[in-house]
């Protein structure tokens, strides 16, 4: 599809197909190395985020002041700082005593330096009609330039940029050494101190793409898995080994002691170190809830090799007979078995496993909050209610991958098991959790929310329609990554596997599996507008940018509709 002003650089300075992956503006500033973040946007207040570049490791003091104009000639607030290498030398601060729904300008001074201005924009109250968002997720330096960062740096019509976690992701250099070959990683081992984490998202953020992209708006942050390390729970993960990694919750701590310190994120409470559940409101437009779903609540993902069980089925008289005595079971080679007789899953078991609705994400005290979050919502009489996952909330099975013969190696082992509907690697995702995700959709229903769900994680482009029944219970977008891999280019065949998801799957209306690009959101007060803008050259050095889907619905008298997709 073609760039159209409506599309990616809607409103873009960049207003053209091509980005470089270099800086927009001035070399990088040597104290203030890492630029400048805000976020976590209050109606009246707003945290600012630096770090000063302190060669000496000492401790280091300065200010901050925020303006209404970028001169800084109408001063709103002011404050000062300390930092050392206690928190990495970061800097939070808040700046309080602001008007609503404003835009300002905000800058540091230390070590006779002055770092780059910043824009934030406190939270509206009362009426508005317009909300414009970027969705983004899952960044990974080494696997390719940040062209889609730069696309949100030059972007002109953005009220706050919503990021859903895989900020960074922990994995060295030997984990996908064919693909991890754009850009050298800090440390190049997986990231298990807190020296470590500390090292990678000060990588991260040397990134002049990146910087610009904290400069442009206020960001409101989560964390999914690799912010620690892969398919994380409460009590491990699955790129957690404790003989190599040593404690599980000691790099645990580390990983979130550096993500609350390199983040603009407002910390938890003491009591609560993992209580980044917090909600959003946009004066009479539309709220924004986010939940925390890996580290409060969150049991031990189900997998396919431990949790699915086999059965031998005999088909050979005029019925069907599963084979269950250990005797008879002993005289059959099951690599060699007679004809009509089949090793198969116990589908209908597996499925139980996945809707037992003890197993949790989220947990029942985050439930209950989100109750009085759609209580509240109601109340208020706003239009949308938005509800950021970290993870994909529709239902999905994968299509049946033996279809395409050339499938990719590293995933071609569990092709098979795709004939029987099975889930595959979205039991980390709510479909690995269906029956707390029932207990949401009860919620949901209740309320009667126009509900829009903003989600990512699994390095596809999805426009979906959860569904419970014949209900359609809201609507979702979810991004890709904005770096790739993809998971077509990943783990998945060639071909149309994207239109495979969408003809076996109710709730799916468009999937790209080689989606690599980032969502732009814009509501009003009956309808929302998205699209799905697409990076094409993620590994050159200069990014290539389109639109790959548009898609729209509104908020009609019978309740809200379906998307409408081009």
């Amino acid at each position: 599809m073609a760039l159209t002003r409506r599309g990616v650089l809607a409103g873009s300075a960049a207003g053209g197909l091509l980005l470089a992956a270099g800086p927009a503006g001035a070399k990088t500033n040597m104290v203030f190395a890492h630029g400048v973040a805000s976020g976590d946007p209050h109606a009246d207040s707003v945290l600012l985020w630096t770090r000063v570049t302190d060669p000496a490791h000492g401790p280091v003091s300065g200010t901050w002041e925020m303006a209404e104009d970028e001169l800084f000639t109408r001063i709103a607030a002011r404050g000062s700082f300390s930092t050392s290498a206690a928190r990495d030398h970061t800097v939070k601060v808040i700046a309080s005593g602001l008007k609503a729904g404003r835009e300002y300008f905000y800058r540091f001074r230390a070590m006779d330096t002055v770092s780059a201005i910043g824009r934030a924009k406190t939270l509206p109250t009362g009426r508005i009609d317009r909300l414009d968002i970027v969705l983004a997720c899952c960044a990974m330096y080494m696997f390719g330039e940040f062209h889609a960062y730069r696309a949100i740096a030059d972007r002109e019509a953005v009220d706050l940029i919503l990021f859903v976690g895989d900020y960074i992701y922990e994995y060295g250099a030997n984990s996908m050494p064919a693909l991890m070959d754009v850009r050298a990683i800090e440390p190049t081992h997986d990231t298990v101190t807190l020296a470590d984490y500390r090292a990678r998202y000060a990588q991260w953020r040397r990134d002049p793409a990146l910087r610009d992209a904290h400069a442009r708006a206020s960001w409101i942050c989560m964390w999914d898995d690799h912010e620690i390390a892969n398919d994380d729970w409460m009590h491990g993960a699955q790129h957690h080994d404790p003989a190599a990694n040593g404690d599980w919750e000691e790099r645990k701590a580390a990983a979130v002691q550096a993500y609350l310190e390199w983040m603009p994120i407002r910390d938890p409470v003491t009591s609560d170190p993992y209580g980044i559940t917090r909600s959003f409101a946009f004066g009479d437009l539309a709220t924004l809830a986010l939940p925390e779903t890996r580290l409060k609540a969150r049991q031990q993902q189900l997998s396919l090799a431990k949790d699915l069980d086999w059965h031998v089925v005999d088909r050979r008289g005029s019925g069907e007979r599963v084979i269950s005595d250990p005797a008879e079971l002993k005289t059959l080679d099951l690599k060699a078995l007679p004809q009509g007789v089949t090793r198969e899953p116990d589908v209908a078991a597996f499925r139980e496993k996945l809707a037992d609705p003890a197993r949790e994400m989220i947990g029942a005290e985050q439930c209950a909050w989100l109750a009085d979050e759609l209580k509240a919502h109601k109340d208020a009489r706003r239009p949308w209610f938005l509800f950021g996952s970290a993870t994909i909330l529709s239902s999905y099975v994968y299509p049946d991958l033996t279809k395409f013969p050339d499938g990719k190696v590293a995933l071609a082992p569990m092709y098979a098991l795709t004939r029987y509907g099975l889930p595959l690697l979205n039991v980390d995702s709510w479909d690995g959790y269906a029956g707390e995700r029932d207990k949401l959709y009860d919620q949901f229903e209740k309320s009667g929310a126009n509900l829009l769900v903003l989600s990512g994680d699994s390095h596809m482009a999805w426009i979906n329609e959860p569904h419970r029944g014949d209900r359609r219970i809201g609507l979702e977008l979810s991004a890709s990554t904005l770096t790739g891999p993809s998971i077509g280019e990943l783990l998945l065949p060639s071909g149309p596997v994207g239109d495979a998801f969408v003809h076996d799957n109710r709730d799916i209306r468009w999937c790209d599996t080689n989606a690599v690009g980032f969502v732009t959101v814009s509501l009003t007060r009956d309808r929302v507008e998205a699209d799905f803008v697409r990076v094409l050259t993620p590994r050159q050095a200069i990014g290539k940018l389109d639109i790959a889907r548009h898609a729209s619905a509104r908020i009609a008298e019978d309740g809200l509709s379906g998307w409408e997709i081009s």
